[in-house]
């Protein structure tokens, strides 16, 4: 197939990805058993073997593609079932698919779309067909601009497919039912009714399916290792305290002994020799007040990612975007210490007095958890050449009158005086590190767009975060950035939950 030079897309950095490159096996992934790379791979075939996600990597000059065993694994091919070249991939497509895929590969790469993503239909090794979301972007390009590499993903949404099908025909049968009881009034009132109460589920549950296969499960695996870790640690904890008391009750009988009875016999003579017993008995307490302090510490860590990893089933809920915002931090605590090999990275909160906010509480705590990761890494490589740094993220929320818009000076709405009279929340992210460049700020909440090395981001933090905070809370969310001087995020939302009509063509800049 032809592909002609990009319209839109301008050249970018090539990045160094080995052609052809096959993952450790899951037998060997341990980590003695691998070098740093291979753990790097290792980690990335996990992740994406935990996701369900298939990887490709295409050489558009040579038409040489590599499949991870992940992609054959879908389509239920063994590892040498496959050849590695473009030629696979079409004989396993649906004939009635292929035009539609390579018009939308062709449309891509003439920069009409950001992202390649198609659905289509692949012939699996048992004869039967599955449906596959293929997305993918080119990631390399030559000196003429012209596109030479590009990697994506495969996902088997088979049984997303399946029941949206179901569900699609449930509403046709549905619409018949209607029409069919048309002739009397009175039954046609009832049933309609019914219908109607029936066809609001099928939507909410489509709406449900969408999302569910935009995000993966993680808050859900997250909450259950934390509820298992909380089982244990508590047993721990709450026993603590009983046992130290048994101690101090112990030395205290030995204590006495050595008082009333001062001639051991020699038994107990020759023992005392080899054991330092006052040492024991003053360092035996401190190892058990050490342990309840270690168990305290891993108490907070189990409330933070139960609380980080709430689901809102759906449904906005009044709460405090403060604690949110602190179980984060204490999530990433292990980045934030000082280590060996860099200094801790100080962070200065100024919290304001907020109301309870009304939204999607998981959702909000997975945009702090990509903002402050992005400004950690900042901080990290500003470190690695810069020795007297001193990293430092500041934190501020406040509120504001509607019409003192820090996000949006020129915001249309503050002409409407019941309007103005509401709050916005203002939440800033802020860190002292080197700064964005100005025309990566233009980029930076683009899908699959990241300055990171291959493997380390995917470039769909800060995309995910603008779409929860503009598209599920009808908020704003602005990037102001100096080189030298650091970056900060700012967020805006409303107090309240406003009608989606009425506010979405407002929600961007």
């Amino acid at each position: 197939m032809h592909i002609e030079e990009p319209a839109t897309h301008k050249p970018e950095a090539p990045l160094s990805v080995q052609d052809s490159q096959s993952f450790p096996e899951s037998k060997d992934l341990s980590p003695e058993n691998l070098d740093p790379c291979q753990c790097s791979q290792a980690a990335l075939q996990m992740a994406l073997i935990a996701s369900g996600l298939g990887l490709w990597d295409w050489n558009l000059i040579t038409n040489k593609t590599y499949y991870d065993p992940q992609w054959k694994g879908i389509l239920g091919y063994g590892l040498d079932e496959i050849a590695h070249e473009h030629k696979s991939f079409e004989r396993l497509v649906h004939p009635q698919d292929l035009p539609r895929i390579r018009q939308v590969l062709h449309d891509y790469l003439q920069g009409c779309t950001p992202v390649f993503e198609v659905e289509l239909q692949m012939l699996t090794k048992s004869g039967e067909w599955k449906w596959i979301l293929a997305c993918g972007k080119v990631f390399q390009w030559d000196e003429s601009g012209k596109p030479v590499r590009m990697a994506g993903t495969h996902k088997d949404i088979s049984q997303d497919k399946a029941i949206a099908t179901q569900q699609y025909q449930l509403l046709e049968q549905l619409q018949r039912e209607i029409a069919q009881h048309q002739s009397t009034e009175n039954q046609v009132k009832e049933k309609s009714q019914q219908l109607e109460t029936t066809l609001k589920e099928l939507k909410y549950t489509q709406r449900q399916l969408l999302q569910n296969q935009k995000m993966a499960n993680l808050g859900q695996l997250v909450a259950d290792m934390a509820n298992e870790i909380n089982n244990p640690v508590s047993f721990i904890y709450g026993n603590l305290h009983p046992a130290s008391q048994y101690a101090e009750d112990l030395i205290r009988i030995i204590e006495l002994y050595q008082h009333y009875y001062p001639k051991p016999t020699p038994v107990i003579a020759l023992h005392l020799q080899c054991l330092d017993l006052s040492f024991v008995k003053t360092d035996f307490l401190k190892l058990l007040w050490s342990m309840r302090a270690g168990s305290e510490r891993v108490k907070e860590i189990v409330f933070a990612l139960r609380n980080f990893s709430t689901s809102d089933e759906g449904q906005m809920k009044k709460v405090d975007l403060h604690e949110g915002l602190d179980s984060v931090l204490r999530i990433l605590q292990h980045r934030l210490k000082e280590k060996p090999d860099r200094a801790g990275i100080e962070v200065i909160k100024d919290f304001g007095e907020l109301p309870l906010i009304e939204c999607y509480s998981g959702d909000l705590n997975q945009v702090f958890m990509n903002i402050l990761t992005n400004a950690i890494d900042a901080l990290e490589e500003r470190m690695k050449y810069d020795y007297s740094f001193t990293p430092k993220i500041f934190i501020h929320t406040e509120i504001v009158r509607s019409h003192l818009s820090l996000v949006n000076s020129n915001d249309i709405w503050s002409n409407n005086k019941q309007i103005g009279k509401k709050h916005k929340v203002i939440i800033r992210i802020s860190d002292n590190g080197q700064g964005i460049l100005p025309h990566i700020q233009r980029q930076m909440f683009e899908p699959f767009f990241t300055t990171k090395p291959v493997g380390k981001g995917k470039g769909l933090g800060l995309s995910i975060s603008r779409e929860i905070i503009v598209e599920k809370h009808q908020g704003k969310i602005k990037c102001n950035s100096k080189l030298g001087q650091g970056t900060e995020l700012i967020i805006e939302m409303n107090t309240t939950a406003k009608h989606y009509a009425a506010i979405r063509k407002h929600a961007s800049f």
